[in-house]
């Protein structure tokens, strides 16, 4: 009886260490036009949904250049993990920035 109260409480353990995480939280956009952010969204979505780090072009846009190498190291470093969503969310980060907004 004891070695099967040990095995659920570690099966519970062993799920609850598994859960998912919460999303994170949304990023708050401040210091641009309030008007035009919802263009300058999608926009900057659209932008980021064409950066590849194994498209060797993408290495010489002044936009995202930096931003795709640099996934390119980490995706070189441990090339089991997907980089994708993280070289997105980064590139949309700069084209955010660089249309003058502030992320909060």
């Amino acid at each position: 009886m004891a070695i099967r109260a040990w095995a659920i409480v570690m099966a519970g353990l062993t799920l609850g260490a598994c859960a998912s995480q919460p999303p994170p939280t949304p990023i708050t956009w401040t210091g641009g036009d309030p008007a035009h952010l919802a263009a300058d969204e999608a926009a900057c979505r659209q932008d980021s949904a064409g950066v590849d780090i194994n498209n060797a072009n993408g290495y010489s846009d002044p936009e995202y250049g930096p931003t795709s190498a640099m996934a390119a190291a980490i995706n070189r470093d441990s090339p089991l993990t997907d980089q994708r969503a993280a070289v997105r969310s980064a590139a949309f980060a700069a084209c955010m920035t660089n249309r003058g907004w502030k992320a909060e």
